[in-house]
């Protein structure tokens, strides 16, 4: 058995090792989150492209009747 404090060397670096471990467990998260993420918004880009460019702008706008009302009308 070791002395004390090889004892807590051990367990600093056991700790340390631990820790490292979470932190790259961590990075490997985010990094697959972010490239869902920036497939999700590729898609959603693409899409978008995709429709504004097979719209038909041939169809004219609709004609909105425009109303006008004269101040004594509108006192009334």
């Amino acid at each position: 058995m070791g002395t004390e404090k090889r004892e807590r060397q051990k367990a600093n670096k056991a700790m340390k090792h631990q820790q490292i471990e979470q932190q790259q467990a961590r990075r490997k998260t985010l990094r697959i989150v972010g490239i869902g993420v920036a497939a999700v918004a590729g898609i959603v880009l693409l899409v978008w492209i995709a429709s504004s460019l097979t719209s038909s702008d041939d169809s004219p706008e609709p004609v909105v009747p425009v109303v006008e009302t004269t101040p004594a009308a509108a006192e009334e």
